[in-house]
């Protein structure tokens, strides 16, 4: 079909833009800044990117953006939920190790130098702006990672690629963008020069698409990064458009642990951990780390974006509106919410449901009877709502499908599967000590993860919250040269444990999707 110019006009406002008979609806929003939600990678299953378009007899029919093509000159409205929000997002706190404070207390009143630490996660990019010759953070911002549009998982984006290679650019510039945006915030408010340095931890795709890289050999078997070592880059190179500085990432120890894991087991100091240590990195993958007689084991389990709140039919990211916490009574009723953004009196109204607030309302439902061991709604429901809205004050039902359930399932019975088969390479059955890291975790109630059967049920005080260790790791790296060689030395030291070509895995993982009884 011929290529046509098609003028897109959005109300109220009445704002025109220009798009193209080739290209979806959503694209030509995307190629003129406007963003829509699309946990789906744009392959119409989410139905988060609904718009209204006017029809010929002048009222508005609902589509899917990601689908839909604009042939002709079209009039639309874009309802506020289908809009991916700008909303700056909570970070985990970080946690430094007493070695990494008192090193940098030896280093104070140097002149400062200014650098960038990030955090490139799937879901969300944190972004740190410190003095890294005195090792101060010196102001730090959480951002939505707008590659999203693309999917919420890397596989849909390594997709997006292989589709159309031109992608990799554009999703590459995504990212670039947002940190240098987070950054010049940060520099504005903190009045700091010029950044001479930047140090970018994430898991090996991420890594490899902000850097250029095509990351396809990573979305196929065996599953390859095209490199592994630790490397440095120019800024200008990779897309910055500030005064140029030296960009480092961190070594890649296979296609699914890369340096944020690496960066997570600095902060934790995790050489010197004692044996039986096991490292949880939580989030749309579940990177794990185990210790045993000197040794390091390392796996990757597709804990899938629904912990992140993505793909969720209420879901959404931890961002105000989100409910995080949920009681329900001996009525099987529920009793409070809490929800992101509401305190105050404010008049915050819940607009959906984050991943650690479905985590929590999950084992709420299953201590009170409402879902039964096998992920079933013992009265044979298809949904529990958690609050029942008014449409026409704008505001919906935010409740939890049984499609959510197994979605939270298949995540679990992943995570506890690899962690069950992580132990077996090292040889125990139990671990000693559980870190849970990552902004996911951080937020997790230990009781909640022990009763859904996530993690193995050890006592409560051998199971600490970590915080946002990868973005630690960072701050470490890009600070002191000392844990940039540390990650590059213990990269080669760990050993990984291919899951997926273990033909004993599913049996276990299916086994491991019901929730254990007795655990609450």
């Amino acid at each position: 079909m011929e290529n046509k110019e098609t003028t897109i006009r959005i109300l109220p406002d009445g704002n025109e833009i220009k798009g193209n008979s080739n290209m979806t609806l959503f694209e030509s929003l995307m190629h003129q800044g406007v963003f829509l939600r699309s946990d789906c990678g744009g392959k119409g299953r989410c139905g988060k990117c609904k718009v209204l378009v006017q029809n010929g007899a002048g009222n508005f029919d609902e589509v899917k953006a990601c689908v839909h093509k604009v042939e002709e000159d079209v009039s639309i409205q874009i309802p506020a939920a289908s809009l991916l929000s700008s909303h700056v997002m909570d970070k985990a706190p970080l946690s430094f190790p007493e070695s990494f404070l008192k090193r940098m207390a030896a280093k104070k009143r140097q002149t400062p130098r200014y650098g960038g630490a990030v955090d490139l996660g799937t879901t969300t990019i944190a972004v740190y702006l410190c003095d890294w010759a005195n090792g101060e953070v010196l102001g730090s911002i959480a951002l939505k990672n707008p590659q999203s549009m693309y999917g919420a998982d890397v596989i849909s984006r390594i997709n997006a690629i292989v589709k159309n290679p031109e992608n990799l650019l554009y999703l590459q510039k995504l990212v670039v963008n947002s940190i240098e945006w987070g950054l010049g915030k940060l520099m504005h408010a903190s009045q700091a020069g010029a950044i001479s340095k930047m140090v970018v931890v994430g898991n090996p795709a991420m890594i490899h698409i902000f850097t250029g890289v095509n990351p396809e050999s990573i979305g196929r078997a065996p599953y390859e990064p095209v490199f592994y070592e630790a490397r440095e880059w120019d800024s200008a190179a990779l897309g910055f458009t500030s005064k140029p500085f030296v960009v480092h990432t961190l070594p890649i120890v296979s296609g699914f642990i890369g340096g944020d894991t690496l960066a997570a087991a600095l902060a934790a100091v995790f050489d010197r951990q004692p044996d039986g240590a096991l490292l949880i990195d939580l989030g749309t993958n579940g990177e794990l780390l185990f210790k045993n007689n000197g040794s390091f084991y390392a796996a990757s389990c597709a804990t899938g974006p629904a912990f992140e709140g993505a793909e969720l039919d209420c879901g959404m990211q931890a961002t105000p509106g989100a409910i995080n916490g949920v009681k329900i009574n001996g009525d099987q009723k529920v009793a409070s919410l809490s929800v992101i953004g509401a305190n105050g009196g404010n008049g915050v109204q819940p607009a959906g449901i984050c991943g650690p607030g479905v985590i929590n309302a999950l084992a709420e439902l299953y201590r009170k009877g409402v879902v039964k061991s096998g992920g079933g709604f013992k009265a044979g429901e298809r949904e529990f709502v958690l609050f029942g809205g008014d449409p026409n004050n704008g505001n919906h039902s935010v409740y939890i499908s049984q499609k959510d359930i197994r979605s939270i399932q298949l995540g679990k019975g992943a995570l506890a599967t690899g962690i069950e088969f992580l132990l077996m390479e090292a040889g125990l059955v139990q671990p000693e000590k559980i870190l849970i890291a990552g902004a996911f975790g951080n937020h997790l109630n230990k009781e909640d993860i022990i009763c859904l059967g996530m993690i193995p049920d050890l006592k409560s005080e051998k199971i600490e919250m970590a915080g946002n260790s990868a973005g630690a790791g960072a701050v470490m790296a890009l600070c002191d040269d000392l844990y940039l060689q540390k990650a590059i030395e213990m990269a080669k030291k760990i050993q990984t444990i291919d899951l997926a070509g273990n033909v004993e895995f599913q049996k276990k993982f299916v086994y491991n999707l019901s929730f254990p009884e007795g655990a609450c």
